[in-house]
């Protein structure tokens, strides 16, 4: 038979494994259903530089349900700064008025995505 002891660690440890590997895959599973933060895993350096130093406006464009964020006023073509958001998951009135509305800086955009992927809009 088995010490107390060693019964006890055993059960910590398996725990502990189930205890840090179910958060990480529902994580995951979550991150995969979502646009997510993707503006913070591309490179905009270039973009937010030039926000400092003059001022920038950012629009969305929409092609076959992909999404891209694009410097310039809306209804004017620029540089992409980040394209292949997936929006199928959105509601079709924030789709009708994501293209028409402008942005100040890439948090504003970032939020404007954060905010859209809330539960609440899905219901």
């Amino acid at each position: 038979m088995m010490s107390r002891s060693i019964v006890m660690g055993l059960v910590l440890i398996i725990g502990l494994g189930i205890g840090s590997s179910v958060p990480a895959a529902t994580s995951w599973w979550y991150d995969t259903n979502r646009a997510g933060s993707v503006l913070n895993s591309t490179n905009s350096e270039p973009a937010s530089t030039m926000a400092d130093t003059a001022k920038v406006v950012f629009h969305f464009g929409l092609k076959q349900g992909v999404l891209s964020v694009i410097e310039g006023a809306p209804g004017t073509s620029g540089r992409v700064i980040v394209t292949g958001l997936n929006v199928q998951a959105w509601p079709k009135e924030m789709l009708d008025i994501a293209p028409q509305v402008e942005f100040y800086s890439l948090d504003e955009v970032q939020s404007f995505i954060d905010t859209v992927n809330e539960p609440l809009w899905r219901e």
